[in-house]
């Protein structure tokens, strides 16, 4: 079966990314959204990362506009010409999310695929930790998470002290509900691994990695 991930390198549709492709489904496309500013339905990453990591999943990447206003119809438009049975997706409790994207494979009718859906983030954290995953943070909002998650790698040492932080605050650890963002440096499937230099950006309750010199390291 031939299918394709709505993806932006974070945590969430590189892990769904991996479960589908063990599961035996071809992943055909990664599918990304652009836009200004992450939407209630798309995640936005700087595009440079995004295209290094489909790259690292020697993946073709489809890239299309989006914006707040209308979610559903570039979506349907991006995905109508490809030779795809279902469209996977990292959603893990966003019932907005999930009933948008099924209206869109119903439209198209295609499956629609959600490999983490009601899963406990925190296990599919610790999981792709355990599994070798490198997950950096390079967005957050300071009322959700200290600054000082910023330009960290979750790993073995930093992972308790990272859930209780989301427990605390009342946040999903995926980040689902965009209180932070994350990026795969590098995994199981990943040929390679993403390196890049940056700075850390503090703008009132926002801080975010602004990426210089990225590259794809063998």
């Amino acid at each position: 079966m031939k299918v394709a991930v709505l993806f932006s390198g974070d945590a969430s549709s590189i892990y769904s990314h991996h479960l589908i492709r063990k599961a035996g489904l071809e992943v055909s496309y990664l599918v990304t959204a652009r836009a200004s500013q992450s939407t209630r339905m798309y995640r936005s990453h700087d595009p440079d990362l995004t295209r290094i990591s489909a790259r690292s999943l020697a993946t073709p990447l489809i890239e299309f506009c989006a914006d707040g206003e209308d979610e559903i119809s570039p979506l349907i438009e991006a995905l109508e010409p490809l030779d795809i049975a279902g469209l996977c997706d990292g959603a893990v409790a966003s019932n907005r999310r999930r009933n948008r994207l099924a209206k869109i494979c119903q439209k198209l009718d295609i499956q629609l695929i959600l490999p983490l859906w009601h899963k406990d983030p925190a296990e599919m954290l610790a999981n792709m930790i355990e599994e070798g995953y490198e997950i950096m943070i390079v967005m957050l909002r300071r009322e959700h998470l200290d600054e000082s998650w910023l330009g960290r790698v979750l790993d073995r040492n930093n992972l308790d002290d990272f859930l209780r932080a989301c427990e605390k605050n009342r946040i999903n650890p995926l980040g689902e509900y965009g209180e932070f963002k994350t990026i795969v440096l590098a995994g199981p499937d990943m040929r390679g691994r993403i390196e890049f230099d940056f700075e850390k950006m503090l703008s009132g309750n926002l801080g975010e990695l602004k990426m210089m010199r990225t590259q794809l390291q063998d």
